[in-house]
């Protein structure tokens, strides 16, 4: 039993946040936000071969979904780095 107690301890004083682990997580979101504009503004130009505007308009759209799904991922990550265990 005492075994147990100490290593919860050492647990929660591990799971401080740390500037390289928001830098990680800034990282991770700004690539998951950034990539799909990115690739669908690549294929809309150099596959399909559509015009810029209709290329513009599909790589806004990608990218505000991609927003979206990047803040509701932001919580879950600042719930897992400030350790609450709450759902």
């Amino acid at each position: 039993m005492l075994l147990i107690v100490v290593s919860d301890r050492d647990n929660n004083n591990n799971k401080k946040i740390t500037v390289g682990r928001v830098y990680a997580v800034s990282t991770l979101l700004a690539v998951i936000i950034a990539i799909p504009a990115v690739a669908v503004t690549f294929i809309m130009h150099y596959v399909i071969r559509a015009e810029f505007f209709m290329t513009l308009a599909a790589g806004l759209i990608t990218l505000f979904i991609a927003m979206g799904f990047g803040y509701k991922l932001s919580k879950k990550f600042a719930k897992v780095l400030s350790g609450s265990d709450n759902t």
